[in-house]
């Protein structure tokens, strides 16, 4: 069992947190306006106190992006069926000069061993890679190219590895691989991105024209615990992840490249 000692030690580490920090200041300045009888301004405190805790501390986050996880569950590579290829969407990697391959795995890396194990069970025999953001001062370097060469260079699979090139969101994923899958015939679509990110992905894909045969990975909301705690950036990411898929679709559905 911890002494008191060490489990104080924990709890102070967790306050110096920076975002603790915050968190404890906004309530300080609230209550400190409130009793200069500034109402306006404690109120204005109040407010982003509450929107840290509550985006920082409480489970909403959570269940946010479990309600996007829910609609696309997750799957047994081994159970997928046979496909045309293989698609892993960007995001997963980004470019890094000083790390192995100029590849650094994002908080959606799971994506690439998910793309690997479906390619190692030969669930098609093309796998093609997309992604963009090139590397600052090097415009040649982008993410698909380079996890691209790291899998051709290692080995890592005996399928054919096809980069789709920096491509700028969803839509130019799956515009670039029609112009690839239209002379080669290929229909079927093994999709390979982020559970929360599936719904949007899979109905892009599907305005394409492709059949899309979804491999939900990195479960973000789904294996968190919703609980109450002082506020982390956890929270914030999870939020971000929501928010940004909720914009995504809007905007997507106003263009008109989705079919659900």
């Amino acid at each position: 069992m911890d002494s008191w000692l060490t489990v104080f030690a924990r709890w102070a580490i967790d306050f110096l947190e920076p975002l603790a920090l915050l968190w404890l200041g906004l309530l300080a300045l609230t209550l400190a306006l409130w009793r200069k009888k500034q109402p306006r301004f404690a109120v204005a405190a109040g407010v982003a106190f509450v929107f840290v805790t509550i985006l920082g501390g409480s489970p909403l986050p959570v269940w946010l992006v479990r309600s996007l996880e829910r609609t696309y569950p997750a799957v047994r590579p081994e159970q997928q069926p046979v496909a045309d290829v293989i698609v892993l969407l960007g995001g997963g990697v980004s470019p890094a000069a000083h790390e192995v391959g100029n590849i650094h795995l994002t908080i959606a890396g799971d994506r690439v061993p998910m793309a690997l194990e479906l390619a190692r069970l030969a669930k098609a025999p093309v796998l093609c890679v997309s992604g963009g953001h090139p590397l600052p001062k090097r415009p040649q370097w982008v993410e698909a190219d380079l996890v691209a060469k790291a899998i051709t260079d290692r080995g890592l699979t005996t399928a054919e590895v096809i980069s789709l090139g920096g491509c700028d969101d969803t839509h130019d994923e799956a515009v670039r691989l029609r112009r690839l899958a239209t002379p080669r015939g290929w229909k079927r679509v093994l999709l390979v991105t982020s559970a929360a990110h599936m719904r949007r992905a899979a109905a892009t894909f599907r305005a394409e024209g492709f059949e899309v045969i979804p491999a939900p990975c990195n479960f973000l909301g789904s294996l968190t615990t919703p609980t109450m705690s002082l506020p982390s950036p956890y929270g914030f990411t999870l939020y971000s992840v929501w928010l940004h898929e909720q914009i995504g679709w809007l905007e997507y559905r106003r263009r008109g490249w989705l079919r659900e």
